[in-house]
């Protein structure tokens, strides 16, 4: 854990250890072109996502398809489960990891914030649920939240079974909801989680990275 982190959360020896993991195994079809690899500010959203999470956790690994992103010098776990959505993508991680809290984090939310992350951080450390998720207006956002390795059972069931509905999957284990209020409290902007799905989505990043400088 970085000192960062240990500062503004508790003394380090009662600090466990966070996994990162980037979410960048989706296909992109709707924005014509690898979101993972669009720039804001002549920087790839993979490595902006990658370099904002390295302060908070022991290691940065993304998720996606073997030999997409090697070359840009982050371990790669290949999605065992490639076609599946978020819930195959998360379970990937959480059994290819050896940290008791794993951070996961879509690599398509260009303004994503160290407030939003450092609140995923507390809320792992002092939650007694398995998981801690942010749920704002348009719903549940489980590919950018923190889960406890005790969630490998859960996920490994439901990736057995074929059930690949994430949110169904939320409504049967203990999850600590970050409302936006809360997320509003804690400093981060109701557009940390505004991703990128369009070229229309991409204008707007654009002009609000703009009006935030």
């Amino acid at each position: 854990m970085c000192r960062f982190a240990r500062k503004l959360l508790t003394p380090a020896n009662s600090i466990p250890d966070f996994h990162a993991f980037v979410l960048a195994g989706g296909k992109s079809r709707r924005l014509g072109q690898d979101k993972a690899l669009v720039q804001l500010e002549g920087k790839p959203l993979i490595l902006r996502a990658a370099e904002i999470l390295q302060p908070f956790v022991t290691q940065v690994t993304v998720l996606a398809p073997e030999g997409r992103y090697e070359s840009y010098g982050l371990p790669v776990v290949a999605d065992q489960w490639p076609d599946q959505g978020p819930l195959g993508a998360i379970c990937t991680g959480l059994l290819s990891s050896p940290a008791e809290w794993n951070i996961f984090l879509a690599c398509d939310l260009p303004l994503v914030s160290r407030q939003f992350l450092h609140l995923l951080v507390e809320r792992g450390q002092a939650t007694n649920s398995n998981a801690a998720v942010p749920r704002t207006e348009d719903g549940w956002q489980p590919p950018s939240a923190v889960y406890h390795s005790r969630c490998q059972t859960a996920f490994a069931r439901a990736s057995q079974q074929g059930e690949w509905s994430i949110v169904k999957l939320l409504d049967g284990i203990p999850v600590e909801v970050i409302t936006s209020a809360e997320m509003a409290n804690a400093g981060v902007s109701e557009f940390d989680l505004l991703n990128v799905n369009t070229p229309e989505d991409w204008v707007r990043i654009g002009e609000l990275a703009k009006g935030a400088r």
